[in-house]
């Protein structure tokens, strides 16, 4: 069945980004373990490479971009599906950016009001609620959308992207234990971390 046969390559690139997602943040922090030298909020540090017409691609957003065309692959989505995809984030655009400068905008406004000189409390307590109406709003932005794209699946893709999540995490949790034996063989004490879930809900709903 080809959704098994993809399985193993599907918990490959997972592995893949899940280590290059602690391996890029710990070098980070060991650059700038104090977070100096940013750039404004959700900018990279300094000497963080970005993207650019000369640069690579981040490996990370390969591997994930790779997961996210297995995924599709492997629940069946047609060329047509993807293009009322396409159309709905388009359609949306606007609401989606919108929603997240406010965000933006409003965490900005409570890092001030927590960091002014004359620290206010009332300043505080409004820009807090002022944040968290931001997020509730972005959030029923993302939802609509969401679910906008979860209406263009069929029934039996639902299913198959159920079937494929289960097998998943139950190959996952298999290559953890065998990473275990590795360090400390079947009878050893110490304990690696569990893998972090990979949320193929939003390679799917995040479909671009």
């Amino acid at each position: 069945m080809r959704t098994v046969r993809i399985i193993p390559l599907l918990v490959a690139i997972a592995v893949v980004i899940l280590s290059i997602d602690g391996s890029t943040s710990a070098q980070v922090r060991r650059k700038n373990p104090l977070g100096l030298g940013q750039r404004g909020i959700n900018r990279p540090p300094l000497g963080v490479p970005q993207p650019g017409p000369n640069r690579p691609r981040n490996p990370n957003v390969l591997k994930k971009q790779q997961l996210q065309r297995q995924v599709m692959q492997a629940i069946g989505l047609t060329p047509a599906q993807r293009t009322r995809i396409l159309e709905i984030h388009r359609t949306h655009d606007d609401d989606v950016i919108s929603a997240g400068r406010r965000v933006r905008l409003a965490r900005q406004a409570l890092d001030r009001a927590i960091m002014s000189e004359n620290y206010n409390e009332g300043e505080v307590r409004r820009a807090t609620e002022a944040l968290a109406a931001a997020q509730a709003d972005k959030i029923r932005v993302d939802s609509t959308v969401r679910s906008q794209v979860r209406g263009v699946l069929t029934p039996d893709q639902v299913q198959r992207f159920h079937q494929l999540q289960r097998e998943m995490r139950r190959d996952m949790k298999e290559e953890q234990r065998r990473e275990q034996e590795k360090e400390t063989g079947p009878l050893g004490l110490r304990k690696t971390p569990a893998f972090e879930e990979i949320d193929l809900a939003d390679f799917l709903l995040s479909i671009r």
